[in-house]
């Protein structure tokens, strides 16, 4: 079967949820033989953060939790991650995410497949602990190597237009009640919250497809 579906992502680069869910999403459409249309929405998960901090002293400083217990969550998801055939850091910088949805956006601009493979390029070198998105030098680097025009990918970081996007997906993501991402729209009407298991992929597949 080969049936094309629209899915609308909405995603923040430093979610490992994310990572993982959109490794199963993917390994869910090749499994079901459906191309898709993929556009990369931008989320924000922690707005409140300025300074680069190591995610573990931020997880511990933001939940509340005793360190041993986030190093042990971070195993967890390290297995998760592993299970997907992803690699996966545990102690990893965190820092505004901002930046890399304006770019992003910016790749979206030169076609949705193109934003798509640049959010997934990225989020897997961070997760392998390959870049330091959080430095402005490192990312435009990298969006040149993904493949981007350098001059649109540094001209996007002070691009009122294209933060403006990134701030009208967060707000369709306020109206859909969305708390946590990842988040998938499927044909705009089956929704997708979470990392869920490869088998519910499928059939959230599946039943978009019959819709």
């Amino acid at each position: 079967m080969s049936t094309n579906l629209t899915i609308d992502l909405w995603t923040d680069l430093v979610c490992p949820f994310c990572y993982i869910g959109e490794a199963r999403l993917q390994s869910a459409l090749e499994a079901e033989g459906v191309t898709a249309e993929i556009h990369i929405r931008s989320f924000e998960l922690d707005p409140g953060i300025r300074e680069p901090v190591g995610s573990v002293d931020r997880l511990v400083a933001n939940k509340g939790m005793p360190r041993e217990d986030v190093e042990r969550m971070e195993g967890q998801l390290k297995q998760m991650a592993e299970g997907e055939g992803l690699t996966y850091e545990t102690d990893r910088l965190m820092g505004t995410t901002i930046p890399v949805h304006l770019i992003a956006q910016y790749a979206n601009q030169q076609g949705l497949e193109v934003g798509e493979r640049f959010f997934r390029e990225i989020q897997t070198a961070y997760f392998s602990g390959e870049i330091n998105p959080f430095n402005d030098e490192e990312l435009i680097d990298f969006a040149e190597r993904s493949g981007l025009d350098r001059e649109g990918a540094t001209a996007a970081l002070q691009d009122r237009e294209l933060l403006n996007i990134v701030r009208g997906d967060q707000q369709i993501a306020h109206k859909l009640a969305v708390s946590g991402v990842p988040y998938i729209l499927l044909n705009k009407r089956l929704a997708i919250p979470g990392a869920v298991a490869p088998e519910r992929f499928r059939e959230a597949i599946r039943q978009a497809v019959a819709l």
